[in-house]
């Protein structure tokens, strides 16, 4: 079976046009362009802690797509799979990935847990997964934003690193009124606050659309939640995101504390000069 490897994720070849096995879910990946698996915000945080190889603890707040509703069993769902994939990354640290995910959740009913469950537990990063319900149970758009808002502004306050995940792509979901309205606000609250986002529906939709893998090998038996296969492809994306924003940090930490060496190897520096 041929593979071919891009941006880190390796692809099976050979598996489209039937649903898939558990065990082909484990083995298959997927292929997506580097632009959706890469972070335009700092997560300084994190990144501090996985290069100098400290503790991590992650919190997976969410719905029924963190809780891993559709998967073949729980150790399928997303967070597991990411922390497996993180420890492969970064040996040196102890990585956790606690999974806070309730199925049917509303942007506004994880409020009160953000305050009562997540940052009590003083987690390194909080990785927020929402929208899909309030689009789907019709709630305004501007609602759903302020609830979104008064999150981040909770977790920043605590001094907590957040990423925020979209909705999943589903073959209805071009039926929902205001779907795109919902994904461009998650966009732009990213972009305005200064906050990763990593855009699972355009992901999922890429896959798709590019004849990776049919919406029925990507979905659960539902057509809605995903399954083994995208919990995988998702768990594996998130790390890759995550480790080159580790390398990005670093990177811009080692130019900060050694401008001058930064320089002298780009080849930069000028003549001495002459007295």
């Amino acid at each position: 079976m041929g593979r071919r490897t891009v941006f880190g994720i390796v692809a099976v070849a050979g598996v489209v046009g039937s649903v898939l096995t558990p065990a082909e879910a484990a083995s298959a990946s997927c292929q997506a362009p580097a632009a959706l698996i890469h972070f335009d915000a700092p997560l300084p945080r994190l990144s501090t802690a996985l290069a100098s190889g400290e503790p991590v603890d992650i919190i997976a707040l969410g719905s029924s797509s963190t809780q891993g509703i559709g998967a073949s069993s729980p150790k399928a769902s997303y967070p597991v799979r990411l922390q497996a994939e993180l420890q492969q990354l970064f040996p040196k640290n102890k990585i956790t990935v606690e999974n806070l995910g309730i199925g049917g959740q509303l942007a506004s009913d994880m409020l009160p847990r953000i305050r009562q469950q997540v940052i009590p537990r003083k987690p390194t990063l909080v990785i927020w997964q929402t929208g899909v319900n309030d689009a789907m149970r019709l709630v305004k758009v501007e609602t759903f934003r302020d609830n979104v808002i008064a999150g981040l502004d909770e977790l920043k306050r605590a001094g907590i690193d957040v990423v925020l995940l979209d909705m999943q792509y589903f073959p209805k979901a071009d039926k929902v009124r205001d779907f795109p309205r919902f994904l461009v606000t998650m966009r732009q609250l990213a972009e305005q606050r200064n906050i990763p986002i990593l855009q699972r529906y355009a992901i999922m939709k890429h896959l798709v659309t590019t004849a990776q893998y049919t919406p029925q090998q990507l979905l659960a038996a539902d057509q809605f939640h995903p399954n083994d296969l995208s919990y995988g492809c998702l768990g594996r994306m998130m790390a890759e995101a995550l480790q080159v924003e580790v390398t990005d940090f670093t990177k811009a930490m080692a130019k900060r504390k050694y401008p001058a060496e930064a320089a002298k190897q780009a080849g930069n520096t000028g003549p001495l000069p002459v007295h």
